[in-house]
């Protein structure tokens, strides 16, 4: 069962590191459109998921190679039928907004035509990703044996640790390199994109208040925002200025913080750090858009350092 455990979460490292290390911000933008600008990404992108899984060939041989290009074909279409997805629920949003409001002016807070969509879609690609990567781990690779190079490089640089306690670093360190990508990295495009309303009028998204600067992707926009839905366009949102690149750090600090205490059993002090940050915005919330903007980003930010935590705490209990 540790064996499992650990190379599970290795292969969830794979992914993690594909998804939110190896694929570039123009990247994760030109995959939203159409044409061959947004095919040579989503081409890039797969090449950078069959990349992260190398090393399962070199452990697992001809086996771990089936495996990469099951996860590697299936990642893009995946990612492609996301974007699809994705795009139509915002253009319906916007639509709606238009009809009936009339204008996509001065809409504050999260918009008119915010919509939880796409970020759902965020988390269901997560998801859905995850489910072939246990399922191909199933399928291809849990009765097959590691390589013989690959034992002996291990036994090399353990110098004779014992089985359990290689498993355990083993598993630490996977889990360790999850957890900082998934709350540092992860967790700030999902909420970005959670919090970006999607009247995107000036080409860049505002400040997010709940702690986390704005996820950098793709987002509709209308060029004249009193216009019809058939002016609605994409445009790619502008790099995160000061005031958000210092949100989105108070957003990563916060959640390293939550997944630290939930790790040493600390859990009351988790509110804490929640108080701490909604005392300095105090003053603001009696702006009812910004409260809901806020609530809406902390309550995200907290909720994927808790989950992440809680399931890095029972991979760990899973091993002797």
């Amino acid at each position: 069962m540790s064996d499992a455990v650990t190379v599970v979460a290795w292969l969830v490292v794979a992914h993690l590191v594909a998804d939110f290390v190896l694929q570039t911000g123009r990247m994760a933008v030109d995959k939203q459109g159409d044409g061959g600008r947004a095919w040579r990404a989503l081409r890039d992108h797969s090449a950078g998921v069959a990349v992260a899984l190398v090393p399962v060939v070199v452990v697992f041989g001809l086996p771990g190679l089936a495996f990469l290009v099951l996860v590697t074909a299936s990642h893009a279409l995946v990612d492609r039928t996301k974007v699809l997805l994705a795009r139509r629920a915002e253009a319906r949003a916007l639509a709606a907004a238009l009809a009936r409001y009339g204008t996509l002016r001065g809409a504050g807070g999260l918009g008119t035509a915010w919509t939880p969509v796409p970020a759902a879609l965020f988390v269901v690609d997560q998801l859905v990703h995850g489910g072939i990567l246990v399922a191909g781990w199933a399928l291809l690779l849990r009765d097959v044996a590691p390589t013989d190079p690959w034992l002996a490089a291990v036994r090399f640089v353990t110098a004779g640790l014992p089985d359990p306690t290689i498993r355990a670093v083993g598993l630490d360190a996977a889990l360790g390199v999850a957890l900082a990508i998934v709350n540092v990295r992860a967790a700030s495009l999902l909420i970005g994109t959670l919090v970006s309303p999607r009247e995107v009028t000036l080409g860049r998204a505002p400040v997010e208040p709940g702690g986390d600067g704005p996820g950098r992707r793709s987002g509709p926009a209308s060029a004249d925002p009193g216009g019809g839905p058939e002016q609605i366009a994409e445009r790619p949102l502008t790099e995160p200025t000061g005031p958000a690149r210092i949100g989105e750090a108070i957003g990563v600090l916060e959640r390293l913080l939550v997944v630290t205490f939930v790790l040493t059993g600390q859990l009351a002090a988790i509110g804490f750090v929640v108080a701490a940050k909604t005392l300095a915005r105090f003053k603001q919330l009696d702006d009812r858009a910004f409260a809901e903007y806020y609530l809406l980003g902390t309550l995200a930010s907290v909720s994927v350092a808790l989950g992440s935590a809680l399931l890095a705490a029972a991979a760990m209990a899973a091993t002797p």
